[in-house]
């Protein structure tokens, strides 16, 4: 890996000359090259009447982008809302059946509980992979899983407590039972190296808005391509011939639907989004997926150190491979703290599951830790 100036590259960020932002599970802040895309799409309206904004070839391109760095294929890749709107169309892809099951967890983020739930009136059971001391090793969804589980359905990253789940092992068990897996994958991209790929994933949904450096309403679905063609899409139009000449028309136009992951989409997509997407592609490919991994393990390991150190306990593991960005310090009155720590100190984390949950991006710096855990404490009077 190449040396990284994390300190020239914190300045592309300007808001964190302002606030000690500790929430990139949330929301990412804009970096420079965002607003510069956003006011190049203006400029182009103007002068062009949108003939570039508004280009499909543009669509293409941030497609290509978007897939190598995320270790895919072009066609693999469609475009969403954001990670909900990827889920919804997973969990409305299968043909099941009464008495067949689906298989959740129960550290799901809402979004991953509520599209699965129009099965229950059609006769087919939710199971929930039941968490063992904030950890959902791949023994928690074999205890769930039998000979009529079609489905199961779980976050890369939780939500919560961070907990990073072992894709490629529960992958290959699903794969061994021919049972497809459906991820949702927004705490991920962006922070961790390994390639969709390599995950023994079957789709995996994406929101833009987070360590992808997008807008909210630009998000991503992948669809490992063997099943593109086999996976239901009643409100669109079915795949057309291999080779055929629509099957190519995605390059002059977002209206036409073929034998890709493009099927998936329907209308018009967010063009600015997407442009913004794929500037934000080119930044991170830049910086080195691997190295901003290797970032926020060192970020997020000194800051369980100084949770440590400070006498709090935290919910989220030690070891590298079992966690990413978010670090989850259970603490009374959590909402209360989380308010007070905005508006005395600047300093912005969140609440999830009665928790402070402190999560970074590679911009941060060991000062923003030592800042954040600073305020924590002198708001617990310690």
């Amino acid at each position: 890996m190449s040396a990284v100036n994390w300190s020239k590259l914190r300045g592309e960020f300007p808001a964190l000359a302002k606030w000690t932002y500790l929430d990139w599970a949330r929301k990412t802040l804009p970096p420079r090259c965002q607003r510069e895309v956003i006011e190049e799409y203006c400029d182009d309206i103007v002068e062009t009447a949108g003939a570039d904004a508004w280009s499909a070839l543009n669509v293409a391109e941030t497609r290509k982008a978007m897939a190598e760095l995320l270790g895919a294929k072009p066609a693999e890749i469609a475009f969403t809302k954001n990670t909900t709107e990827g889920l919804l169309i997973a969990a409305h892809a299968f043909d099941l059946r009464p008495g067949d099951n689906i298989v959740l967890t129960d550290m799901e983020h809402t979004a991953n509980l509520w599209v699965w739930q129009h099965w229950v009136d059609k006769g087919v059971e939710i199971r929930k992979a039941k968490n063992r001391g904030g950890r959902l090793p791949l023994d928690a969804f074999l205890e769930q899983i039998d000979a009529r589980t079609r489905v199961v359905s779980t976050a890369y990253v939780t939500y919560g407590n961070g907990y990073r789940v072992d894709l490629p092992a529960l992958g290959t068990a699903c794969r061994e039972r021919d049972i497809r897996l459906v991820v949702d994958g927004v705490q991920a991209a962006g922070v961790l190296a390994a390639p969709l790929s390599s995950l023994n994933a079957d789709l995996v949904a994406i929101g833009g808005h987070k360590s992808l450096f997008g807008l909210t309403g630009a998000g991503l679905l992948y669809c490992r391509e063997e099943l593109i063609d086999q996976l239901r899409t009643p409100f669109l139009k079915a795949p057309v011939a291999a080779g055929s000449a629509a099957a190519s028309a995605h390059l002059n136009s977002q209206f036409d639907y073929f034998r890709t992951a493009h099927r998936f989409e329907g209308g018009n997509p967010n063009f600015l989004g997407l442009r913004v997407l794929r500037r934000s592609a080119a930044m991170i490919s830049g910086i080195g997926v691997q190295n901003i991994e290797a970032r926020v393990q060192a970020l997020t390991s000194h800051l369980l150190g100084l949770v440590a150190k400070a006498g709090l306990t935290t919910t989220t593991p030690a070891e590298w491979s079992e966690r990413a960005q978010i670090v989850s310090v259970p603490v009374a009155n959590a909402g209360d703290l989380m308010n007070r720590l905005r508006e005395k100190h600047r300093v912005i984390v969140n609440v999830k599951d009665d928790a402070i949950r402190i999560s970074l991006g590679f911009s941060n710096s060991e000062d923003d830790l030592e800042r954040a855990i600073a305020a924590i404490r002198s708001e617990l009077g310690r």
